[in-house]
């Protein structure tokens, strides 16, 4: 697998040499210093920006930002290992991933020579790929410093656009919201890490999903995007990989909002269909066995944490006509139920062309609009155990749709013309 890392805030603190650095620079061009716990929020998108938050807001001139920079880079050259050092986890979570054939890349908004020299001296020989700030190159949130990373270790640039099989191979992990724009820009996977520049909560408000607090944490998330996610690419339209992502970003939502274990939620939510490999009808059950008979998770979780986590994947089912057992059944059956109602209208026809692919279109649209009403409409099987804002609206807007049937006959026909012109 490919992992790529960004550098300050992730990897090293680097905060206190940068500090120092941008204080002396403004001491010598006659401007003031500042704390040098003030400048977490200063930094992220490279020493140019860095700078120009430093100076006065009514100097933020590019001449007065290149004067700054000019005694900057070569202070920060000879000083960049003074005070910087790796977070508690860092080199041994490195090691650990060298050791298991991991490749491993950087990159960072920091500029080119500063980079490759403060990673060669703290963790030399570990990584395949050192990228900073190059001339011509846009930085960080622009996607180009991954993309390269990927060129130099052979991969080819084509379908990077999209979510594919590739990205099981491919892990972005960052401090920043930056660093989440760029995973997102990159359409790659992202984590979080809490102990860098930004705070968890910053983090959590921002909207960023999966957060870790410690760097072992980073094993669980490899696991689940190397060998889980990718079994969803194998099942029907409605439950692939992007269902499978949509339940787990939901479930964490839910999981902070009810005080429950994010990385519990996390990892139910991404067994939570793996039992469709085996059989529709029983799916929630097999899912709970795959989940138990997994000995990977037992590096993570003790015996108990596994069956709760079995009882909730098991509880997850639309058609239960019991609550779930624990708040983790509720979150993730809430997550689950994604009641966007395009998306659900879709989903039914795709399921109703799926078990009769030489039906015509009167014959799907009657079957589909029988189970919305089964399911979704007043009095219907399907119910909403949290009753999240998200799902009320989408259910209430649904419901709309199914008592209008006009409207719903033409979306669905719309849906049944695309699919067959594919």
């Amino acid at each position: 697998m490919i992992i790529i890392f960004d550098l300050d805030g992730t990897l090293l603190n680097t905060i206190d040499d940068l500090g120092y650095a941008c204080n002396y620079a403004l001491e010598q061009t006659g401007y003031p210093t500042h704390r040098i716990e003030e400048y977490p929020r200063m930094v992220g998108n490279g020493i140019n920006n860095l700078i120009r938050r430093a100076l006065p807001e009514a100097e933020r001139t590019e001449e007065n930002i290149l004067r700054v920079r000019a005694h900057f880079v070569p202070y920060y050259d000879a000083h960049n290992s003074d005070y910087t050092r790796p977070y508690e986890g860092i080199p041994e979570l490195l090691q650990s991933l060298k050791a298991q054939g991991h490749r491993l890349a950087v990159a960072s908004n920091k500029y080119q020579a500063a980079t490759e020299k403060i990673v060669s001296h703290f963790f030399p020989g570990i990584f395949d790929v050192i990228l900073g700030e190059r001339e011509g190159i846009e930085r960080k949130p622009n996607p180009q410093i991954v993309y390269d990373i990927l060129s130099s270790l052979n991969f080819k640039l084509e379908g990077f656009s999209q979510l594919s099989t590739f990205n099981s191979q491919l892990i972005y992990v960052g401090d920043s919201l930056v660093d989440r724009d760029t995973a997102a820009n990159a359409n790659v996977p992202f984590v979080a890490c809490s102990w860098g520049f930004v705070s968890r909560q910053a983090l959590i408000e921002a909207g960023v999903s999966r957060i870790i607090d410690h760097p072992a944490e980073l094993a669980l998330d490899i696991y689940i995007h190397q060998s889980i996610l990718p079994q969803y690419d194998a099942f029907d339209g409605g439950h692939r990989r992007d269902h499978a992502e949509t339940v787990i970003s939901e479930s964490l939502k839910l999981a902070r909002a009810n005080n429950a274990d994010e990385t519990m939620a996390y990892v139910i939510a991404a067994y939570h269909d793996l039992g469709l490999k085996i059989d529709r009808e029983l799916h929630h059950i097999h899912s709970g066995e795959i989940l138990m008979a997994d000995n990977t998770l037992r590096q993570f979780f003790t015996s108990e944490q596994l069956l709760t986590m079995r009882d909730a994947v098991e509880d997850h089912r639309a058609s239960s006509k019991n609550p779930p057992r624990t708040i983790y059944g509720a979150i993730v059956a809430e997550a689950d139920r994604q009641i966007d109602p395009l998306t659900v209208i879709h989903r039914t026809m795709a399921y109703s062309c799926k078990m009769l692919p030489e039906a015509d279109f009167e014959t799907l649209y009657q079957r589909s609009l029988a189970h919305l009403h089964e399911k979704y409409a007043e009095g219907g099987y399907m119910k909403l155990w949290l009753q999240s804002e998200r799902n009320v609206q989408g259910l209430a807007a649904l419901r709309s749709l199914i008592h209008d049937e006009p409207h719903l006959r033409t979306l669905c026909r719309e849906w049944f013309d695309k699919s067959k012109a594919l």
